[in-house]
């Protein structure tokens, strides 16, 4: 008996003929899962622009499973927070979820990300594609490779340029909560030659984790990570269990960063 198929033949042939970024830069995106206070936002930036940060991350609203207490885009964070980014010297990347939003975004986000939930939004990709910014696309925990890569295909046939995370999957492990698919990272560098970085914050749910599994990204073949830090993780406003000590960030991009280097070293001597 011959298997059924479902679904359409996968298929993605600008991913496939991607040529690369013109340069390969370690790509790093950090920041709080939410923006709580300006002076949050200060103790960040302070820290982490003394890296060469990529985007620095930060949520200005709840898009989480359950309804927040206050619902809806909090502008005048966004506002402030896009101020204290710039006097140091950082960008920002703001997750849109509504194509309503991108007009409103635009001004305050030098990249835009789309998270989990709205991976397969193909109408919010078509407008994102056209905005002529980055875009980071976040993998869906139930999604598959071909799904991804489908996904990427709508924002690379609108002329973006995506950069690709991964961020775990829903399994049956009950000992992290997403289980990080580092086999993905090293297929899609395979297949293409589109960016992809490692997200252990949200592939594994666990702070302890988060180091061992941004390594294990990169030497799978990711281009960088991305991080949530927070200065005081046990009094984050949202998803504390996964926050990553502010103290701890440069000794994490350090190693990272080194791997990074190492990795790409030997693949330019085979």
């Amino acid at each position: 008996m011959t298997r059924p198929e479902w679904g359409p033949e996968p298929k993605y042939e600008r991913v496939l003929g991607y040529p690369g970024p013109d340069v390969k830069d370690f790509i790093v995106l950090a920041g709080p899962c939410a923006i709580e206070s300006p002076e949050q936002v200060r103790a960040i930036c302070r820290e982490i622009a003394k890296r060469g940060i990529t985007f620095m991350r930060g949520g200005v609203f709840r898009a989480g499973t359950y309804p927040p207490e206050r619902p809806g885009l909090q502008l005048d964070l966004l506002i402030e927070w896009k101020k204290i980014a710039v006097e140091h010297g950082l960008k920002t990347i703001v997750e849109v979820l509504d194509i309503r939003d991108i007009e409103l975004l635009n001004p305050y986000a030098d990249a835009f990300q789309v998270g989990a939930r709205h991976m397969q939004d193909y109408a919010l990709l078509i407008e994102l594609s056209q905005v002529k910014k980055p875009v980071t696309l976040k993998r869906h925990p139930g999604s598959t490779l071909h799904e991804f890569l489908g996904a990427a295909e709508w924002l690379l046939k609108g002329g973006c340029k995506p950069i690709l995370i991964e961020r775990g999957s829903s399994t049956f492990m009950n000992h992290v909560r997403w289980d990080l698919c580092v086999s993905l990272i090293a297929d899609v560098k395979l297949l293409t030659k589109l960016p992809i970085i490692v997200d252990a914050s949200h592939g594994s749910g666990r702070c302890e984790l988060i180091e061992p599994l941004t390594l294990a990204g990169i030497a799978a073949g990711a281009d960088g990570f991305l991080v949530e830090v927070h200065p005081n993780p046990a009094q984050s406003l949202s998803d504390a269990r996964q926050a990553y000590p502010l103290a701890n960030f440069v000794h994490l991009y350090g190693r990272a960063r080194e791997l990074w280097q190492l990795k790409r070293n030997w693949e330019e001597t085979c």
